[in-house]
């Protein structure tokens, strides 16, 4: 996703998705789930405003209940749409994802444009994956969580991990069952660690 006027990455800086990510194993990776005091006290970091007002948008189309997809328009969010990622659920119940749109800012820091590309392409239905697995799962049965990890989409030392709070809010698509992820990334490299990170 482009903001106006904003030129398109440069591709030849991006390495190639179908790259297996590279977890740090000691940082801390956590899911916090929606009502719970660490979700709140990570939402409610004023560092984290930008979350908020993600959440916020996609409660103003709830309408008693889970959004649909075409009450999403990108030009209500202008300053979001950097960080927003759009995700095909696959499958009813789920059992893949397919990454359909991804903000310039995901690409820039990641140094990947997955664009097009299927979760089980890029990352295996493992142990060491499962936060990323059951987050997207729980996600498309219609759980809110917010998720901490840190990782490196190279096989090499070339880049530097990237540490980030990812948030998935379900969408329908004209029926009752939830068939897009609504995501956000925040990215925390310039930021303390908070007691709900621990």
């Amino acid at each position: 996703m482009l903001r106006a006027g904003q030129p398109a990455p440069d591709r030849s800086q991006i390495v190639s998705h179908a790259m297996t990510p590279v977890l740090i194993e000691t940082a801390p990776v956590r899911r916090l789930a929606q009502g719970t005091p660490e979700f709140d006290a990570a939402m409610g970091q004023p560092e984290h405003q930008d979350l908020c007002d993600f959440m916020a948008y996609w409660e103003s189309k709830r309408e008693g209940g889970i959004p649909d997809r075409a009450a999403i328009d990108p030009v209500e969010i202008p300053k979001l749409l950097p960080n927003v990622l759009l995700i095909d659920v696959i499958g009813q119940p789920a059992y893949d994802f397919h990454y359909r749109l991804l903000g310039t800012a995901i690409v820039e820091v990641d140094g990947v444009d997955y664009r097009g590309s299927k979760l089980s392409e890029m990352v295996p239905s493992t142990s060491t994956f499962r936060h990323i697995w059951e987050h997207h799962l729980n996600a498309a049965a219609g759980t809110i969580e917010l998720r901490q990890d840190s990782l490196r989409w190279t096989r090499d030392d070339s880049r530097d991990h990237v540490d980030y709070l990812i948030l998935l809010l379900p969408l329908r698509r004209g029926g009752d069952s939830i068939e897009t992820l609504f995501g956000f990334i925040h990215y925390l490299m310039h930021e303390p660690r908070r007691p709900w990170a621990q």
